[in-house]
């Protein structure tokens, strides 16, 4: 690590150090001590009982409801709507720590604000236009968009005319450097001769904002079936197209109560789905959705419903996004569209209630994917080129992530094809380059539709005790070498719980609460992780209890080998085939531990019922 580094992790730690989760949180919300926790009402999402838990000793918080944690970073970056390095500021101005320019930006910081002050001044300048007489047309073309005032007002609309110098020379009267304007796109240098002319003219403007609400560029669209339709802001120093999404500004703390964003195509789409209350939607800025916008939407929600135009091109556009969204973790939905809807023509249409049905009865990528699949006369070659198309996605996961694990479970009921053979494919499409993965033969398909229909047990009965045992072994009880010793991964019903317990197995002692963001780097790990740290066990009697649920959970493990070698067995006798003696002899010996095991839980019972008469 270098001297650079270095300093920029001592000042983070020295301002985590600084800075009291319970203290922090309970600025913004009223907490009361509940045990050694602290709880109060979530500011994520709306509920009526508190079920949002903050720590003093771990330094973490975490709701039930919403499932939402993590550390003082975390939360004013939720709360406040930052990026890491802006909370970073902010708890360091706040904790009273001198902010070097280093990591605060310095001179740099400044010339970044002298382009935020120019795009500011031309934000003001174009909305005036449009409500001037020169705006007329502008206001005109609106209404007949279905557009009102408030609306427009709200996204800060505006007009820039017919004119070649209009807004240089607004620029210029406030001393505004002409080169920094330049910088930021809004004026151009004529190609003959000294001088600039604006680069918006007779265009309806759109500001472009940041998520804290500064105007980063601009989006601009003509009054009339003339081409280009659209011009954008070039990127610049404060502005990075494939990096934001225009509406966030409005839209993000809407999406963080729900966990949902809503993606489509248009800024129209966007201003005419907040204007008929579906407040979460966003749109990527004239460019294609990235993975630097997915990850961006994915810091406040956990689904992403994706609306595109429903024709081929819209089509292939929500495959890729919802490809992208997966990479980086989230969870997304497609709403399908019918060949020449968009988004604002159906709420213009049909209004928002209609709309937000269809939202809410999207269905997952896999499933969409699915129905891609069965619309097309459900043949294997087409399943195989869905399936490798998602797999294609998945590759962004290393083998054994946990978030991968579950990806491919959702992915096998969604096809009806083993997971075995899921993890089979994902080998083959990972040794190939990028052009080839997307060559999908007939051969593959045949061979894929024959493995199918996975049987898949419900195992949520024991997901919760599943929990409260990893959350034992996150604490430093007499409890956790016993449970070691009776448990392996291979017990949990949840691959990821199993997984889960293999890195607390491994580690040989309680994890340190520093260390759990480096031990489950995984979004889906951590958020379990954050969970388990505030479960407490359900018994007094804790002891017993954890026995008893560690015992339960084995023999589930083996009652489901019993029926596996039961069914073994008639299918050999049934197509006349000899049973083997080592086959017979290794299901002997499942019967075996099945009768320990429901031995030694009978016991342990009769001990908890024993100590409760005491």
């Amino acid at each position: 690590m270098n001297q650079r580094a270095a300093g920029y992790t001592d000042f983070k730690e020295k301002v985590r150090a600084a800075t009291d989760v319970v203290e922090l949180v309970g600025q913004y919300l009223k907490l009361r001590r509940s045990g050694s926790n602290w709880q109060g009402l979530c500011p994520f999402h709306h509920e009526r009982s508190p079920s949002f838990n903050v720590n003093r000793e771990r330094q973490n918080y975490y709701c039930f409801g919403c499932h939402k944690g993590g550390d003082v970073f975390s939360f004013i970056m939720e709360q406040e709507g930052l990026e890491f390095k802006e909370a970073l500021v902010f708890l360091a101005k706040r904790a009273g720590i001198p902010v070097e320019n280093s990591f605060a930006g310095g001179r740099g910081r400044e010339r970044l604000d002298l382009f935020y002050r120019i795009n500011e001044s031309t934000a003001e300048f174009y909305q005036k236009l449009l409500l001037s007489p020169q705006g007329e047309v502008a206001r005109e073309y609106l209404s007949r968009r279905g557009i009102t005032r408030e609306s427009a007002e709200r996204f800060q609309l505006g007009f820039a005319p017919q004119s070649w110098r209009q807004l240089y020379e607004h620029l210029s009267a406030q001393d505004f450097p002409p080169e920094k304007c330049e910088t930021v796109g809004l004026i151009r240098r004529k190609s003959s001769g000294p001088g600039y002319y604006d680069t918006f003219r007779n265009r309806l403007i759109f500001p472009v904002r940041s998520v804290p609400g500064r105007v980063l560029g601009f989006g601009a669209r003509v009054l009339d079936d003339s081409l280009p339709k659209y011009i954008n802001s070039a990127d610049s120093p404060v502005y990075t197209k494939k990096a934001i999404l225009y509406g966030l500004d409005r839209a993000w703390r809407t999406i963080r109560k729900s966990r949902r964003g809503i993606l489509v195509e248009g800024y129209f789409d966007v201003i005419s789905l907040h204007q008929e209350g579906i407040e979460e939607a966003v749109a990527a800025c004239g460019t294609a959705y990235s993975a630097d916008q997915a990850k961006l939407l994915s810091v406040y929600a956990d689904t992403v419903c994706i609306v595109t135009d429903g024709d081929a091109a819209g089509q292939k556009a929500s495959v890729r996004a919802a490809g992208i969204q997966i990479t980086v973790g989230g969870r997304p939905k497609v709403a399908p569209l019918d060949s020449g809807e968009d988004p604002d023509t159906i709420v213009r249409r049909d209004g928002g209630a209609v709309f937000a049905k269809r939202l809410a009865a999207a269905p997952g990528y896999f499933e969409f994917m699915r129905a891609l699949v069965r619309e097309r006369g459900d043949r294997p070659v087409e399943k195989v080129r869905a399936i490798r198309r998602i797999l294609e996605d998945l590759t962004a996961f290393a083998d054994g992530d946990l978030h991968l694990e579950g990806l491919l479970e959702e992915l096998s009921t969604a096809f009806g094809t083993e997971i075995r053979v899921l993890r089979g494919e994902l080998k083959k499409v990972r040794k190939l380059p990028g052009k080839r993965r997307k060559e999908l033969g007939a051969r593959d398909a045949e061979k894929a539709d024959a493995e199918t229909d996975a049987d898949a047990d419900d195992e949520s009965g024991m997901e919760r005790g599943e929990k409260f045992l990893l959350g034992i072994l996150l604490s430093d009880t007499g409890e956790r070498d016993a449970l070691l010793g009776i448990l392996s991964a291979e017990d949990f019903g949840d691959a990821l719980h199993g997984r889960i317990f293999s890195v607390l197995s491994e580690l040989g002692r309680p994890p340190r609460p520093e260390e759990l963001g480096k031990l489950f780097p995984d979004p889906a790990a951590g958020a379990v992780v954050n969970e388990l740290t505030f479960l407490d066990p359900p018994r007094s009697d804790t002891a017993n209890w954890a026995r008893a649920s560690a015992l339960r959970i084995k023999l589930k493990r083996y009652l489901e080998l019993n029926r596996d070698f039961q069914g073994r067995v008639q299918a050999l006798e049934l197509s006349g085939e000899p049973v083997q003696p080592d086959l017979m002899a290794e299901w002997r010996h499942v019967g075996e531990s099945i009768r320990r095991l429901r031995a030694e839980i009978d016991a342990v019972l009769a001990k908890q019922k024993g100590t409760q008469s005491l």
